[in-house]
Protein backbone atom coordinates (compact mmCIF):
# COMPACT_ATOMS: atom_id res chain seq x y z
CA UNK A 1 0.00 0.00 0.00
CA UNK A 2 2.88 2.35 0.75
CA UNK A 3 4.25 1.79 -2.75
CA UNK A 4 0.95 2.82 -4.36
CA UNK A 5 0.77 5.91 -2.14
CA UNK A 6 4.34 6.92 -3.02
CA UNK A 7 3.71 6.43 -6.74
CA UNK A 8 0.54 8.52 -6.49
CA UNK A 9 2.31 11.39 -4.69
CA UNK A 10 5.22 11.26 -7.13
CA UNK A 11 2.82 11.50 -10.07
CA UNK A 12 1.00 14.43 -8.43
CA UNK A 13 4.33 16.16 -7.78
CA UNK A 14 5.49 15.72 -11.39
CA UNK A 15 2.17 16.94 -12.82
CA UNK A 16 2.16 19.98 -10.52
CA UNK A 17 5.76 20.80 -11.39
CA UNK A 18 4.99 20.55 -15.10
CA UNK A 19 1.93 22.80 -14.75
CA UNK A 20 3.91 25.34 -12.72
CA UNK A 21 6.68 25.35 -15.33
CA UNK A 22 4.19 25.97 -18.16
CA UNK A 23 2.48 28.77 -16.24
CA UNK A 24 5.80 30.36 -15.25
CA UNK A 25 7.27 30.22 -18.77
CA UNK A 26 4.22 31.21 -20.84
CA UNK A 27 1.71 32.83 -18.51
CA UNK A 28 -2.00 32.21 -18.20
CA UNK A 29 -2.94 32.46 -21.88
CA UNK A 30 -3.50 29.32 -23.99
CA UNK A 31 -2.42 26.75 -21.40
CA UNK A 32 -3.17 23.73 -23.61
CA UNK A 33 -1.04 24.88 -26.55
CA UNK A 34 1.78 26.00 -24.29
CA UNK A 35 1.79 22.68 -22.43
CA UNK A 36 2.23 20.91 -25.79
CA UNK A 37 5.22 23.14 -26.52
CA UNK A 38 6.75 22.47 -23.11
CA UNK A 39 6.17 18.72 -23.47
CA UNK A 40 8.07 18.80 -26.78
CA UNK A 41 10.95 20.56 -25.02
CA UNK A 42 10.83 17.93 -22.29
CA UNK A 43 10.94 15.13 -24.87
CA UNK A 44 13.95 16.74 -26.54
CA UNK A 45 15.74 16.96 -23.20
CA UNK A 46 14.99 13.28 -22.55
CA UNK A 47 16.48 12.35 -25.92
CA UNK A 48 13.34 11.14 -27.68
CA UNK A 49 13.75 11.42 -31.42
CA UNK A 50 11.05 13.49 -33.15
CA UNK A 51 8.68 11.63 -35.41
CA UNK A 52 9.63 11.85 -39.05
CA UNK A 53 6.91 12.40 -41.60
CA UNK A 54 6.91 9.99 -44.50
CA UNK A 55 6.42 11.18 -48.03
CA UNK A 56 6.84 9.81 -51.57
CA UNK A 57 10.64 9.93 -51.36
CA UNK A 58 10.57 7.25 -48.64
CA UNK A 59 9.23 4.58 -51.01
CA UNK A 60 11.71 2.11 -52.40
CA UNK A 61 11.94 1.79 -56.14
CA UNK A 62 11.97 -1.68 -57.71
CA UNK A 63 15.46 -2.89 -58.60
CA UNK A 64 16.62 -2.40 -62.17
CA UNK A 65 17.60 -5.58 -64.07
Amino acid sequence: MALIRNLFWTAIFLASTFAFTVLFEYGLTDFAQNSKKEFEVLKQMAGVKPERRKDDSDKLTPPLH
